[in-house]
């Protein structure tokens, strides 16, 4: 698998990740708290993945797979998170 379709697919799955989680959360807690709720709960999960099941010479790699697309969905879902309040 080359490099573009891997980082499409990491792009996608983190997206999914975040926005069914912070859906989730939201039945209990405002809108931006589950945002930011859920990006913190799969960025612990997520981010002891690789240093619990890679390699020392595969965790900077391993971390950046995941690291990167949730950095770059996080502004999304915040805004998300902030059209919810408002609208409600």
């Amino acid at each position: 698998m080359n490099l573009p379709v891997l980082g499409l697919f990491a792009l996608g799955y983190s997206g999914l990740v975040l926005f069914m989680l912070a859906q989730a959360l939201r039945k209990l807690y405002p809108p931006m708290r589950a945002a930011w709720t859920a990006f913190g709960i799969s960025a612990v999960v997520h981010g002891a993945t690789p240093f619990m099941l890679a390699d020392s010479e595969r965790w900077l790699p391993l971390t950046l797979f995941w690291l990167v697309p949730h950095l770059l969905w996080l502004p999304v879902l915040l805004w998300t998170a902030r059209r919810q309040e408002r609208g409600s």
